[in-house]
């Protein structure tokens, strides 16, 4: 299932590989991030509001095709070696990881709903579906699609990929996964550094996702996406409230998910519903 997702180049190679594409891609970012940073007073590890945050990672992931292209052409490789198949050949695995992404939020919501420890505070304004419910969601799941299919193809894609042309699958993934977990830090990192073991369980159940799709990303990405767009839309609309009766350990330190055991359970029930896939 994972033939041609391996062997390529020396195990130094590799590191240098990797180590040049994000200096090349941070080096083109630079002169966009730079000015901004400078403007708005930010270095990084320091926090930054969500709208600013917003702006320099979507500048950044902009630049991401060129770089990730740059590389393909040089090493003489299709996107699909990095397991990419683009949105249509995979739009079924992409449609269900959504799915099952929007599913284990709502459970988790459902969850918290039943025992008090949030409220429901989405009014729709009469007459206003279109700006009250359709907007946000238009833009919550492109933002979602743009952002987990960014991710997915740096991370589970080219920096696993070309780990595991010398480390075993979960090797590869727990190195890979520490990566994405610590470049979280970037925009914040005493905000961010409690999410890290929920960051690092994050990415191994993403690179379980694409193991479960044949080596391809598309089931990894939808399952991404549906993350990140629920939880998009959730925080834009304000639907949803704590009520600051559960404990921290449980539902999260200041209302992020990937601190509390509440979240951390939902990944690792999304892991073991892949895991009866792999096994039926």
């Amino acid at each position: 299932m994972l033939h041609g997702f391996l062997d390529r180049g020396s195990e130094v190679g590799v590191w240098v590989k990797i180590s040049c594409f994000f200096g090349v891609w941070l080096g083109l970012w630079l002169p966009i991030a730079i000015p901004l940073a400078r403007r708005w007073n930010w270095y990084p590890g320091n926090f930054l509001a969500p709208q600013k945050k917003l702006i320099l990672v979507g500048s950044l992931y902009l630049l991401f095709p060129v770089t990730i292209s740059g590389t393909a052409a040089i090493e003489n490789l299709p996107f699909s070696y990095y397991g990419w198949t683009g949105p249509f050949e995979g739009l079924k695995s992409l449609a269900i990881g959504w799915g099952l992404g929007i599913f284990g939020i709502a459970i988790l919501a459902a969850v918290q709903k039943i025992f008090g420890w949030i409220r429901w505070e989405f009014k729709m304004r009469s007459g206003d579906v279109l700006e009250t419910v359709m907007f946000p969601l238009f833009l919550a799941g492109i933002l979602a699609l743009w952002i987990a299919g960014t991710e997915e193809f740096l991370f589970r894609g080219f920096v696993q990929t070309q780990l595991q042309s010398h480390l075993s699958v979960w090797t590869a993934a727990a190195i890979t996964s520490t990566i994405f977990a610590a470049s979280h830090l970037v925009w914040g990192w005493r905000e961010t550094l409690p999410e890290i073991p929920g960051l690092w369980l994050m990415g191994m159940v993403l690179t379980l996702a694409r193991v479960v799709d044949g080596g391809t990303l598309s089931l990894a990405w939808g399952l991404h996406a549906g993350w990140v767009g629920t939880a998009i839309f959730l925080d834009s609309t304000g639907a949803i409230v704590p009520t600051e009766t559960a404990p921290a350990w449980l539902s999260g330190i200041d209302g992020r998910p990937l601190t509390g055991m509440l979240g951390l359970s939902l990944l690792v029930a999304t892991a073991g519903f892949l895991q009866l896939i792999i096994e039926n």
